[in-house]
This record gives structure tokens, C-alpha cells and sequence, in this order.
């Protein structure tokens, strides 16, 4: 629904399909937390996940690179380009960071966080495209992934190690579809980094690791920060799955990342940045809501109307007022974000010695980022990505979970 069967069923109903294929996948998993058993494995140090995977990241590596290199970086097509080559310019000349960002046509306050073009800084330093950048964090933390989860099972016979490759040939398929089919969308934004963040986030939270968590979870906060509705379920889940103080541990790291990077160094200067970030949000919504003059007479606004998302139907809904629509599509998305995770403290805490909690927390995850981003303001097909990912990262874990620990047992 994102690549090959984008707005296939129209763009009224593609958005529904969508929604309910993403929700299934969450249903999915969640039920699985009640069916798969937790069990103690023996700790291999395997790495035939590793030697398995790396010719398809190779491939898809090479697939990024080759659509990105077909466009050339224009400031007129995506003020993206400017939002993170500029604050990284300006960090390395010892300027303010945060100045506004002058593009061709007009000049607009930098909406990103600092984890979202930090990076980039190494782009302007050593002039090479940034768009490596995305793309070689997005390859790399799956690779973590795909190795915690398969480090412990042993492939040792020819349907096993078949069965696996088909396994990761799904995982990364759908994302190199988005980037078939989205060429443009991919080459002007960064989007595979912050969702690089969110698998280390991932990984993190299903180790238990207080470090890892408190510097991801960060460094998520300091992207995109589409996670932050669902902190008060993350935090229920460390302190009930790994205890007290690995919650706190966790808490304290994610609180001294975030100082480190952008309260002292930026917030100190000009207290009112978070508040400018959000507004920049509030007016882009309002202007992609509206039909753009190079649109034929009659058709639905561009952006809102590419087969994903709740912000078609809520425009159709407030015609008379396109500024209420925004504001009540925003309330039910707080809303139902919010729900979600009330509703995973539930499930967690009625079953919370019958479930698995891998499983929960992945699950979990995707009900959440379903809501988020259906109800997001401005549906971009690239902001889906993230959710997208979850469900390449469930599918690699139902491998191990169900087929690897058969390998175990034989």
C-alpha cells in the first residue's frame, strides 16, 4: 500500500485498506504475545544472520544510491535539503544553529531537532551527498536487528536456510518497493535515519539494556519524535519487565542526551524553539490542505490525496474551515494515540505473567505508530516508513521466535 498498491483502490478507499492492513499486522503480533511461549535458548554467537543479510542490504544499498544519484539535491523541490545542510554549515562555522533557514522563495524557522541533521554535519565536513547518510543508518541498525534475533539459532539444513532468506527477501522488499515507487519522496528527504533510531530503540527495549534505551529512545525524541505519546507505556513496560531502576537508569540517559544536544547548546539561546518548531507544523498543514496552482481544476490537494491517511476524509469534512479540520484531525490523533497506549498498560498489566513480552512490545508498537500516522497532518508517504519497518522487524522476529526455536529443538 505504500509502493506498488499505492492509492490502487482510489483515494478514499486506499487510505482504509491501508489502515486496516496496518492495524491487522498489530493484531497480529499481539495476539501472537499470548501463543508464543517465552523459553530460554542457549546463547550462540552465530553470524550467519550477519553473512545472510549483507548481500541483500548490498543490493538495496545500491537501489538507494542509484535513485537518489537520478536527483540532483534542489532547494526548490524540498526545503529538507536546506533544514539540514544549513544548521550542520553554520555548527561548523561556530554560528547559532538555529537561525532561520533562507530557501529560494521564502525563509522559514528549521523545524528539525538536532539528531535529525546532526549527522549531516559529517556531509558538510568531508562534501559527500548526504543522503548516504539515511540510508547507510537505516541498513546498518537492521542489520543489528536481524543479528540480536537470529545470534542464538543454528541453521543446518537446506529448508531452514531457504525459508530465512525468503524471511529477510520480504523484510527488505518492502522497502526497496518504497523507493521504487517514490523516487522523488525518497531522494529529497532523510527519512531512514530517525527510523534508524527507532530499530536501535527497538532492539534496545527488548534487551533490557538501560544505555541503550536512554540513548535511543534520545536520540528518537530528538528526531522525529513520533514516540512521545507512547512514553507513558515504555516506561511501564521497563519498569515492569526489567525493574525500577533500569526505568530510571533509562529516564536519567534519555534526560542527559537531550540537555547535552539541544536544551544547553540551543534552547538557552532562544527558549521559545520548541514552540517555533510546532507552529512551522500547524501552517505547513494548513497549506497542503489547499489545492496548489499547478493542480487541474477540481482535484483534491495533492499531498492528502495519495492513498494514505485520515486527512483526506477530514478535509472533505471541513471544507467550510480548513483550520478546524486541522485542529480536530490533531485531537483525534492525540486522542487514539493516547487510547493505544492506555490500552497496552492494560493488556500488560492484566496478563503480564501469560504474555510474551516480545511480542507485546512489538505489537504494541505498530498499534501505536497505525494511529499516529493515519491521524497525522500531513500524510507524506516517506513518514510511513517507520511503521513499515516494524513490521519488517516483526516479521524477521516471527522467524526466530517460531521457525528458529524449531531449529533448537530438533
Amino acid at each position: 500500500m505504500l509502493s506498488y498498491l499505492k492509492a490502487y483502490f482510489g483515494i478514499y478507499f486506499s487510505p482504509l485498506v491501508f489502515f486496516i492492513a496496518s492495524a491487522g499486522v498489530s493484531v497480529t503480533a499481539l495476539v501472537a504475545s499470548y501463543y508464543l511461549q517465552v523459553e530460554k535458548v542457549p546463547v550462540y554467537k552465530s553470524y550467519t544472520g550477519i553473512y545472510l543479510c549483507l548481500p541483500l542490504l548490498a543490493g538495496l544499498i545500491f537501489l538507494g544510491y542509484s535513485v537518489f544519484s537520478a536527483h540532483a539535491i534542489d532547494h526548490n523541490q524540498s526545503d529538507v535539503f536546506a533544514q539540514v545542510l544549513s544548521p550542520s554549515t553554520w555548527l561548523l562555522k561556530g554560528e547559532y544553529a538555529y537561525q532561520d533557514v533562507v530557501l529560494p522563495t521564502y525563509t522559514m524557522h528549521n523545524t528539525y531537532l538536532p539528531a535529525q541533521w546532526g549527522p549531516f554535519v559529517l556531509s558538510v565536513a568531508f562534501g559527500f551527498d548526504p543522503r548516504w547518510i539515511p540510508l547507510i543508518s537505516w541498513s546498518l541498525a537492521f542489520l543489528v536487528f536481524v543479528h540480536w534475533s537470529t545470534a542464538s539459532i543454528r541453521l543446518n539444513k537446506t529448508g531452514q536456510y531457504v525459508l530465512f532468506i525468503l524471511t529477510l527477501i520480504l523484510s527488505l522488499f518492502s522497502i526497496a518497493g518504497f523507493i521504487i515507487k517514490n523516487p522523488f519522496d525518497y531522494s529529497v528527504t532523510f527519512e531512514m535515519l530517525p527510523v534508524a533510531y527507532y530499530i536501535l530503540l527497538v532492539i534496545a527495549l527488548l534487551r533490557g539494556s538501560w544505555w541503550g534505551i536512554g540513548l535511543s529512545m534520545g536520540l528518537c525524541l530528538l528526531s522525529r519524535f513520533s514516540v512521545i505519546l507512547l512514553t507513558p507505556f515504555l516506561l511501564w513496560y521497563i519498569w515492569q519487565r526489567y525493574g525500577k531502576m533500569i526505568a530510571l537508569k533509562s529516564v536519567l540517559a534519555s534526560v542527559a542526551l537531550i540537555l547535552l544536544l539541544f536544551v544547553l547548546p540551543f534552547m538557552t539561546t532562544d527558549p521559545q524553539l520548541p514552540s517555533k518548531i510546532v507552529a512551522n507544523y500547524n501552517n505547513g498543514a494548513l497549506g497542503e490542505w489547499q489545492v496548489h496552482s499547478w493542480q487541474e481544476a477540481g482535484s483534491e490537494p495533492y499531498q492528502i490525496a495519495r492513498g494514505m491517511g485520515a486527512a483526506i476524509f477530514f478535509k472533505k469534512l471541513y471544507e467550510y474551515d480548513l483550520k478546524d479540520g486541522v485542529h480536530h484531525l490533531r485531537q483525534v490523533g492525540f486522542t487514539f494515540s493516547i487510547l493505544s497506549g492506555l490500552f497496552l498498560i492494560y493488556l500488560f498489566q492484566r496478563n503480564k505473567e501469560h504474555l510474551n513480552h516480545d511480542w507485546l512490545l512489538l505489537g504494541g508498537l505498530k498499534l501505536y505508530f497505525t494511529f499516529f500516522y493515519t491521524f497525522s497532518l500531513i500524510p507524506y508517504p516517506y513518514l510511513f516508513v517507520l511503521p513499515l519497518t516494524i513490521s519488517a522487524l516483526i516479521l524477521i522476529k516471527a522467524y526466530t521466535d517460531t521457525f528458529g526455536r524449531q531449529v533448537l529443538l530438533s
